[in-house]
């Protein structure tokens, strides 16, 4: 009886010229390694100094100008990774706040991913939150990242006009051809 508990306890004989496979540690990164990691292909760039080590702070620069800051959060409790865009303006000081509110409201219909909100302080933010579990893979991060900086990029100017009264009740298209003249008739 004790020979056939041995053999049971005996690993298999590995195969003549074959060496017996050892298994690899798994490479566990931090949160700010796999940003790092993730954001090397978006060209942006982290602020050590602003960031922590649940929280990336980014600069992407805008193929088309300008720069935009992305906040990443990574909120263990909640298994949620938050991408923040904020600098759009603060309603304090809102020429006609129910004109910005319909605006970000409407603007929330339109675009694809994220949203954008008012938080405690009236400072207008976007925001985008995704499950951290599993891992989120590099062209969804970028497709997240990219896709969040050209809504910025787009609403920014828009919010900010609303924000100030300094808003064309004409979008730009309408506005340009109003003042083209009409074709001649002959």
């Amino acid at each position: 009886m004790l020979a056939s508990q041995a053999l049971a306890q005996a690993p298999d004989p590995a195969t003549p010229g074959q060496e017996p496979k050892v298994a690899r540690p798994v490479v566990r990164l931090t949160f700010t390694e796999r940003m790092r990691q993730y954001l090397q292909r978006t060209g942006a760039t982290i602020d050590e100094g602003k960031s922590s080590p649940e929280m990336v702070v980014t600069t992407y620069s805008d193929p088309k100008g300008g720069k935009i800051t992305v906040v990443i959060v990574n909120d263990r409790r909640k298994n949620l990774l938050g991408f923040y865009i904020y600098n759009f303006g603060n309603m304090k000081s809102a020429a006609n706040k129910e004109d910005v509110y319909k605006y970000l409201l409407s603007t929330n219909d339109a675009i694809t991913l994220g949203s954008f909100f008012v938080d405690s302080e009236e400072d207008i933010g976007y925001k985008y939150l995704v499950s951290s579990s599993p891992a989120m893979t590099q062209p969804t991060f970028e497709t997240i990242y990219t896709t969040m900086a050209a809504v910025a990029r787009e609403r920014k100017t828009e919010i900010r006009q609303l924000l100030t009264g300094n808003r064309d009740e004409k979008g730009p298209e309408v506005k340009k051809a109003a003042e083209e003249k009409p074709p001649e008739k002959n």
